[in-house]
């Protein structure tokens, strides 16, 4: 995917290597056997390829596709750097506009994090017939779930502006957001994948600065982007005095899915 920068995708990454499920991603590997293929959607700067070429088998060979050339410069870069450390394969990274087609999914195993909830209803369809025959392994899905320590009365405003913002079009049609992965788990369930979900929520504390910063002005953006207000001000003046404070802690719910063919 594009329209993330290098910096934020820096800035989350250790959060997603802490959140994320490692009992799935070692179910995956182990489903996966020998020399393995796969095919990394919406690969970014290279993170999902960092946290799992370590747990599969060597020989394996990876296609990671992302639409933004910046950020597969950046990946490719670090990918040459990391190659000898531990792990034994090789990567390609090609630029590919997702939206605009899945022919790419020639693998035995697909995976993607942090993308679901920007895709749409038609796109996920488009997907789960690919992948039929394919293990699939779908981490940090956003769900919903958001929980400010502490506790506002206007959050449950915020949380239903920032999910209507949401749903809006992230370049493949209306996102289904919150939805996406139990939507996706649906389809696969029903072309006889064998799914297995577990939590992955994002836990920040207010020693986490840097990283509540952004997800609190990304917020108020996202809600101000639906309808600006008095109460929308108050709230965000309020957040901003309790992190400058030191006093400010979020948990934001994601979800790992891991999907079998049977």
């Amino acid at each position: 995917m594009s329209g993330f920068a290098p910096d934020w995708l820096a800035l989350r990454e250790p959060y997603d290597r802490q959140a994320r499920s490692a009992a799935l991603a070692d179910r995956f590997a182990r489903a996966l056997g020998p020399a393995p293929r796969l095919t990394d959607l919406g690969c970014g700067t290279g993170a999902n390829l960092r946290y799992l070429a370590p747990r599969l088998a060597p020989g394996q060979q990876w296609l990671c596709i992302d639409r933004d050339r910046d950020l597969l410069a950046v990946a490719d870069a670090v990918h040459g750097c990391r190659r000898k450390t531990g792990w034994q394969g090789n990567a390609r990274f090609e630029a590919h506009d997702l939206a605009m087609g899945l022919e790419a999914l020639s693998a035995e195993g697909v995976t993607a994090s942090a993308l679901l909830d920007l895709t749409s209803a038609p796109w996920l369809a488009q997907l789960a017939r690919h992948c039929r025959h394919t293990a699939l392994l779908f981490a940090l899905s956003f769900d919903g779930r958001l929980a400010w320590d502490p506790v506002l009365p206007g959050d449950a405003m915020v949380r239903d502006r920032f999910l209507v913002h949401q749903r809006t079009d992230k370049g493949f049609g209306p996102a289904l957001g919150p939805d996406a992965a139990g939507h996706l788990a649906g389809l696969l369930e029903a072309q006889g994948h064998r799914v297995t979900t577990a939590i992955s929520d994002w836990r920040l504390e207010p020693e986490d600065r840097q990283m509540l910063t952004a997800m609190l002005e990304g917020m108020i953006a996202a809600a101000t982007a639906i309808e600006d207000d008095p109460e929308l001000v108050q709230w965000a003046g309020l957040r901003r005095a309790q992190l400058a404070q030191g006093v400010l802690g979020l948990v934001v719910g994601h979800v790992d899915l891991l999907a079998l063919p049977s």
